[in-house]
């Protein structure tokens, strides 16, 4: 209770839980794969410092999902589910700050540890398998937000940085459209 006071007091100061909704797709460089989006749903909470210009470090459990076909292949693919603990670190400022609403752009890196990996393949000619993946993998995310009185939207998107998978035979990337809903506690 007292660091909670402790930590009200400092302006700009924010708080909360988060939840909402991933549609993400594993993206590669073979033309003869076809990706597909699938969505899923994410928690976690955030942390927002500053008032006018603002840092929002985060910790979210995602999962990331995705569909590959082999073109070549009738009835081949490949299911993928990832789940990881993502943390994000925003930089971001206020567009337009009115007294109970605020519109906002951030951008930022995001680090995300993968907890569980699931893969799921039919008629795929490569040899492929949940060992193939990165434990660690890097993205850098970008979007806006907005906030209404105690509750906060975030729109964003996220480009995978480096290849998750440690197959020599095509590059994996991940990337993925959040939509997130916060609720500021403090």
């Amino acid at each position: 209770i007292v660091g909670s006071t402790a930590f009200a007091q400092i302006p700009g100061f924010t708080i909360g839980p988060k939840i909402g909704t991933t549609f993400s797709k594993f993206t590669t460089d073979e033309d003869q794969i076809k990706e597909e989006m699938k969505n899923s749903f994410f928690f976690g909470a955030f942390v927002r410092l500053g008032n006018k210009i603002y840092l929002q470090p985060e910790l979210l459990i995602m999962s990331r999902n995705g569909l590959l076909k082999d073109e070549n292949a009738q009835e081949s693919q490949v299911t993928l589910k990832i789940n990881t603990i993502d943390v994000p670190l925003l930089a971001g400022i206020k567009v337009l700050d009115l007294k109970a609403v605020n519109v906002r752009v951030m951008a930022g890196p995001v680090a995300s540890f993968v907890i569980d990996k699931n893969l799921t393949a039919e008629n795929w000619d490569e040899t492929i398998n949940e060992d193939d993946f990165k434990n660690i993998n890097w993205g850098l995310q970008f979007g806006a937000g907005v906030d209404v009185l105690f509750l906060t939207l975030d729109l964003r998107y996220e480009i995978g940085l480096n290849d998750v998978s440690t197959l020599e035979t095509f590059s994996l990337k991940n990337n993925m459209f959040t939509v997130g809903l916060g609720w500021k506690i403090l």
